[in-house]
């Protein structure tokens, strides 16, 4: 029994590390495509047409292969940084808040101010579906995605000095990210309408005529994901060397190896697509979901055994900081749901590509 348990935890071990190395390989293939999508649009000349009526990006240069240029220079320029260690990340981390919130606040605005004036942009009402049940399979893919604000719930539990607050605090925390997503996806609605909106939502905001304004949005996601790209492939290069061995690994493996294995895949999936909305809809749906619904239901179900195993009686009684869904209900009820997403989307995506063919 003994070696049949161990045998398990190293297959779930295995799996665990599989799916995180698969989102963080979907995230960096987001950044190497969403960063050189948003400096193309910058930097072409607007409205430059070609002989063979192909959009140009400058005289000579189509907007592909401008970027692909950039998708190049953007991984020479930051990808050296997955070679090394990040350490004191904070002033990193304050700044990319700030800059978040400021574009957050700007875009929240002027779309506001759209809506009110009713520019000649903003869709009719005719023009706004209620629902489309063909996108709800890109919606639950970008929906798990968004659960990246849960990437700093640790962050509010570690300095409180009083835990039997968190409940409060995270549930605040929570709140006020549902809300923020409410105000952004309601607006962007109704001031572009669903069918103009950019996969990169900065990228509406091209026509803006105050410049300043509108090229700190247009660059948002340069700054932003920037600032985060060295940190996650730091964090997918542990990951894969966890993955395949906990020892000490010679040092050309060790510090050439792995970061080129880090690296190479997301540029050659940025070389090949700039649809940054396929990537966050697969990315979401696939190991998002693992992430975020499978592998913590699992812990839960695994960790209330142990807790009865060594305690002798439920969790909750043990914790008294325990969530409303103390219920043994809820870690199954999340399996299931988690495997009709998976199942829905793929049975979408392959039924898309039949009739597609």
């Amino acid at each position: 029994k003994q070696w049949y348990q161990r045998r398990v935890r190293g297959v779930g071990m295995i799996l665990f590390y599989i799916c995180v190395i698969i989102y963080l390989y979907g995230d960096l293939a987001i950044y190497t495509v969403a960063v050189p999508k948003s400096l193309t649009n910058v930097s072409c000349i607007r409205g430059l047409v070609g002989d063979d009526n192909e959009t140009l990006c400058w005289k000579g240069v189509s907007r592909s292969l401008a970027y692909r240029m950039f998708v190049l220079i953007y991984v020479a320029l930051i990808g050296p940084f997955v070679f090394f260690n990040a350490q004191k990340t904070t002033l990193l981390q304050i700044v990319s808040s700030a800059l978040r919130h400021t574009s957050f606040f700007i875009m929240i605005v002027i779309t506001l101010n759209m809506i009110v004036k009713k520019d000649d942009s903003v869709p009719s009402k005719e023009d706004i579906e209620p629902f489309n049940f063909n996108r709800i399979p890109d919606f639950i893919g970008v929906s798990v995605y968004c659960f990246m604000c849960q990437h700093s719930l640790p962050s509010f539990i570690t300095p409180m000095r009083f835990q039997r607050r968190a409940t409060l605090v995270l549930f605040c925390a929570l709140l006020s990210c549902l809300g923020i997503y409410l105000v952004v996806c309601y607006t962007a609605t109704f001031a572009f309408g669903p069918l103009h909106l950019a996969d990169v939502y900065t990228l509406n905001f091209e026509t803006f005529s105050i410049v300043p304004i509108r090229y700190f949005l247009e660059l948002y996601p340069v700054f932003c994901l920037t600032a985060s790209y060295p940190i996650i492939g730091i964090t997918l290069r542990n990951n894969l060397k966890t993955l395949f061995y906990k020892g000490e690994y010679p040092w050309i493996v060790d510090r050439i190896l792995f970061p080129l294995l880090t690296i190479i895949p997301p540029t050659i999936i940025g070389l090949g697509t700039d649809n940054v909305e396929v990537l966050v809809a697969y990315t979401g749906a696939y190991s998002g979901a693992a992430i975020q619904y499978i592998i913590p239901a699992c812990f839960v179900i695994i960790g209330r055994k142990k807790i009865k195993d060594v305690f002798g009686r439920d969790a909750s009684t043990v914790n008294k900081n325990h969530s409303i869904f103390g219920s043994n209900f809820w870690p199954f009820a999340l399996l299931a749901w988690s495997a009709c997403c998976v199942g829905f989307v793929t049975y979408y995506k392959i039924s898309s590509a039949i009739g597609d063919d």
